[in-house]
C-alpha cells in the first residue's frame, strides 16, 4: 500500500511540476515555516509514555529540538486550477523528509452566487477551526487540542472533495460538501489502544506510529503489527465525508461534518486491520468584542475492529472529546489564548485482557508575540489530569497529573 502512496504522489508530483512550468501564465510561491522549541515535562514519577497524554511523556525531562519544518510550493495552473504541495521536516517523522499534503484545487471564476469548487490528493477534512495557519500550525498555541492532535495523527483525504456554495450579497455564505477517500483504513487504531494524546505533530503519508504495550496487543491480536500505519488501504472499500458550513466572514463561522471510513473490521492486511470508524464533528468561531475569538470543537463517534467476540468486535469503543478556545488580542502582534479541552472513550467489547477506558480534561494557556511580521515567539503550559485503565497493566495508577511547559520560536517565510 505504501508503494501506490508513493507512486500517487510522485505522479502527482511530476504533473504538478510540468504544468506550472508550461508556459508564462503560471506563478510559483515558496511559503513556510521552521519551529525551535524548549519543552519541559512534569508528571508523576511513575508515568509511562506509552499512555502519557504528551508525545514527550516522562518525568522531570528537559528537550531542545527542532520541532517542524515545512516548505510549501503553490502555483496557479490557469484560471479555474492550482496547486499546493507541502513537504515537511517532523521531530517524530519516520522519514526524515516526507510529503504532508499534495492536492489540486478547482475554483472556477464565478459571477452568480451559486459557486462550485473541489480539490483531490492528499489533505486534512474540513474539521479544524483551530488549525488554520501555514503547514496546519495554529495562530493561537504551540499544542492542538486533542481533537486536532488526533485528526494530525489519524485522519488524511486520499481522494477528492466537492463543494456547492450559494453566496449572499452581504458576503454570508452557506456551503455544503462532500468527500470520497481512500487509505483511512486503520483510523481508530491509537484512540483505542492508547487513548487521546495533546500534541502537535502531524504525520505525513508514509508515516507510522509504535503501539503502546506491544506486547500486550500481541499477545491478543497476533496477526497486529507493532507499528500502525495510519495511511492505508486494507479493503479497497472507499469512506466517505459529508458536512456544511455556515459563515459571515470575519464574524461567525459553524461547521458540521459526519465521517465514516466504511473499513471492513474483519479484514487484516500485512499487520493492519481494517478499523470502521464513524464520527460527527462540529465546530463554532466567533468573533467577539474587545477583539476577543472564541472557538468550540466537538467530537463524538465509534471505532470497531475485528470480528464478533460475545455481542460486539473484538475491539469497540466510543470516543468523544470537546474543546474551548478563548483569545485576546492585546496589541498589535500580543496574543493571549486559554484552552480547556475535555475528552474520554468507552470499553464496549467484552475482552477483559484489553481495558480501553480512558478519560481526561486539559488546560492550556498560550502567549505569544508576532514581530517583524514573520517571527513569533511563544510562550505556553499545558496540565492534564487522565484516568488511563490500561495503565494498571504496568503497575502504575491509572489516575496522572502531567505538565508541559514549552517556548517556542517560529519563523514563517
Amino acid at each position: 500500500m505504501k508503494k501506490e502512496i508513493r507512486l500517487t504522489v510522485f505522479i502527482y508530483t511530476i504533473f504538478f511540476t510540468h504544468t506550472l512550468f508550461a508556459d508564462d501564465f503560471h506563478s510559483i510561491q515558496l511559503h513556510g515555516e521552521a519551529d525551535f522549541r524548549y519543552l519541559h515535562t512534569d508528571s508523576d514519577s511513575q508515568n509511562n509514555s506509552d499512555f502519557s497524554k504528551f508525545a514527550e511523556g516522562g518525568a522531570n525531562r528537559d528537550l531542545f529540538r527542532v520541532s517542524e519544518a515545512a516548505l510549501t510550493l503553490q502555483g496557479r495552473i490557469d484560471w479555474s486550477w492550482t496547486g499546493s504541495i507541502i513537504a515537511k521536516y517532523g521531530h517524530n517523522a519516520k522519514n526524515p523528509i516526507d510529503i504532508s499534503e499534495a492536492t489540486l484545487f478547482f475554483k472556477p471564476v464565478s459571477t452568480s452566487p451559486w459557486r462550485v469548487n473541489a480539490r483531490l490528493g492528499s489533505f486534512f477534512a474540513p474539521i479544524s477551526l483551530e488549525n488554520t495557519s501555514v503547514a496546519w500550525t495554529s495562530p493561537y498555541t504551540l499544542t492542538s487540542s486533542a481533537i486536532n492532535s488526533w485528526v494530525g495523527e489519524e485522519l488524511k483525504t486520499f481522494g477528492g472533495e466537492g463543494t456547492v456554495a450559494y453566496h449572499f450579497e452581504n458576503g454570508d455564505h452557506v456551503d455544503i460538501f462532500g468527500a470520497g477517500f481512500g487509505n483511512n483504513d486503520t483510523t481508530g487504531t491509537l484512540l483505542a489502544f492508547r487513548g487521546w494524546r495533546m500534541h502537535d505533530y502531524e504525520a505525513t503519508i508514509l508515516d507510522d506510529f509504535q503501539l503502546p504495550n506491544q506486547a500486550h496487543i500481541q499477545s491478543i491480536f497476533k496477526k497486529q503489527a507493532m507499528t500502525t500505519q495510519p495511511f492505508v488501504e486494507v479493503d479497497g472499500r472507499a469512506g466517505y465525508y459529508t458536512g456544511f458550513n455556515l459563515e459571515r466572514p470575519d464574524v461567525l463561522k459553524f461547521r458540521a461534518l459526519y465521517y465514516d471510513n466504511m473499513a471492513n473490521p474483519k479484514i487484516v492486511e500485512k499487520g493492519q486491520y481494517g478499523w470502521h470508524t464513524r464520527f460527527g464533528s462540529a465546530g463554532l468561531k466567533i468573533a467577539l468584542p474587545f477583539e476577543l475569538t472564541f472557538i468550540e470543537q466537538s467530537m463524538i463517534g465509534q471505532t470497531q475492529m475485528g470480528g464478533f467476540v460475545g455481542n460486539h468486535t473484538a475491539v469497540d469503543v466510543d470516543f468523544w472529546a470537546h474543546s474551548f478556545l478563548l483569545s485576546k488580542k492585546i496589541t498589535e502582534g500580543h496574543r493571549f489564548s486559554v484552552r480547556y479541552d475535555i475528552f474520554g472513550t468507552h470499553k464496549n467489547d467484552e475482552i477483559l485482557q484489553n481495558p480501553n477506558e480512558n478519560k481526561g480534561n486539559a488546560w492550556t494557556l498560550n502567549y505569544n508575540w508576532l514581530f517583524l511580521k514573520h517571527h513569533q515567539l511563544n510562550f505556553e503550559v499545558t496540565t492534564t489530569t487522565s484516568n488511563v485503565t490500561a495503565r494498571t497493566m504496568q503497575n502504575i495508577n491509572s489516575t496522572q497529573d502531567e505538565t508541559l511547559w514549552q517556548m517556542g520560536y517560529r519563523v514563517f517565510f
